[in-house]
């Protein structure tokens, strides 16, 4: 089907030519009459210029109207919807046995988001509080910038578990069954927050969204007591279809993130969309060459009067 971006354009196309046509004909009506040997060649040489003139104007116009064929595209998509949710609080920012736990898993999590370049990331930040980071994007160096400025605390210093799930989950709300996922990297108990997390996993699994839980070593700090709830990180990921993994150091969640890089993309049938193949060139091409003829046409009429 064909069609105009901007159809309102489209009377200018008759309404330019006619005034330059009107312009035309009183510039002639001044011209000196010059000699009969000349005059059939000048007169055809003035009369030219104006018509080849006329119809590149009204080409012109033609292609700044858009003219465009539209077409229906059905074309399937392939990746997922991941959402990181990183656990920010105070212990996480602690030398333990395994160093800082957010340093590394901010280099995890660059891992995972150069081996998935065809999935949407998000990333959601909890400690005493959740927020979102980033919402769905393609632009993963963006998410990873965005990540390299957090600090533990930065949220509170204690872990709000159970929030950060439910935030993570309403970024997912409009991804398909099946597409979506959630990566969660913790390093504590849940002990602040108004959701269980427990409660938050039975609505992940209800959606089909599972939640792969990643258990990484910080230490003590105010707000936190250094201990890795393994059960509860177990039981949200077993509830939801997802997997538990425990890394002890910095290499070990380099690994467990590689490993849930390895997922298989999702075929996604993308939902009918109209899409436009701009055709404006062609009359662009027209216009121009008709306005050069016809100045070329006309510098030559003014040669011959003179």
């Amino acid at each position: 089907m064909n069609g105009f971006a901007h159809p309102w354009l489209l009377p200018l196309a008759a309404a330019a030519p006619l005034l330059l046509a009107w312009l035309t004909a009183r510039r002639n009506r001044h011209q000196r009459v010059p000699a009969l040997a000349t005059a059939g060649r000048r007169i055809r040489l003035a009369q030219a210029a104006p018509a080849l003139a006329l119809l590149g104007v009204a080409a012109a116009w033609a292609a700044a109207a858009g003219p465009a064929r539209l077409f229906m595209s059905r074309s399937p998509s392939s990746g997922r919807d991941v959402v990181v949710l990183l656990d920010v609080s105070a212990s996480m920012g602690a030398r333990g046995g395994g160093g800082d736990a957010l340093a590394a898993a901010r280099r995890a999590v660059q891992t995972l988001a150069a081996a998935r370049h065809d999935d949407r990331l998000a990333l959601v930040a909890f400690g005493a509080r959740a927020a979102v980071l980033s919402p769905l994007t393609h632009d993963h160096a963006t998410l990873i910038a965005l990540m390299s400025n957090l600090a533990p605390a930065a949220l509170g210093p204690r872990t709000a578990l159970g929030d950060g799930l439910a935030v993570a989950l309403e970024l997912l709300r409009g991804s398909a069954r099946g597409s979506a996922g959630i990566v969660l990297v913790t390093d504590g108990e849940s002990n602040a927050g108004a959701l269980d997390p427990l409660t938050a996993a039975e609505a992940a699994a209800d959606r089909g969204i599972p939640v792969d839980t990643v258990a990484v070593s910080g230490g003590e700090a105010e707000g936190g007591s250094g201990r890795v709830n393994e059960a509860l990180l177990r039981a949200i990921a077993s509830r939801t279809g997802g997997r538990f993994v425990r890394a002890r150091d910095g290499a070990a969640l380099a690994a467990a993130f590689a490993d849930l890089a390895r997922l298989q993309p999702v075929e996604k049938a993308a939902r009918p969309r109209a899409t436009a193949e701009d055709r404006s060139a062609v009359p662009a091409r027209w216009a121009a060459c008709l306005l050069v003829a016809a100045a070329l046409l006309d510098a030559a009429g003014r040669r011959a009067w003179a």
